[in-house]
């Protein structure tokens, strides 16, 4: 719990809201991957987290239920075409 405390602010709220459990490591890596690549802009940090996770649960969601699920949705959050 202590090491989830000292996480920013800004990444305890996301995982709170988040879809998937992540664990602090994880959690950790990627929010240090998404600033690095948007230059500290947390805002679009929190963007690339949530495009991260909902690519995650994309490739659980095909390979669990296959392609033709009404879960899978594209890379702009639109529902695919079966």
């Amino acid at each position: 719990m202590t090491r989830f405390d000292r996480l920013p602010p800004e990444l305890r709220g996301w995982l709170q809201r988040a879809m998937l459990s992540w664990s602090v490591k994880s959690a950790e890596r990627i929010w240090a991957k998404a600033m690095r690549q948007h230059r500290g802009n947390v805002q679009a940090a929190l963007i690339e987290l949530d495009r991260l996770e909902r690519a995650h649960m994309n490739r659980d969601i095909e390979r669990i239920w296959g392609p033709d699920h009404p879960g899978l949705v594209d890379a702009c959050g639109l529902q695919r075409a079966a």
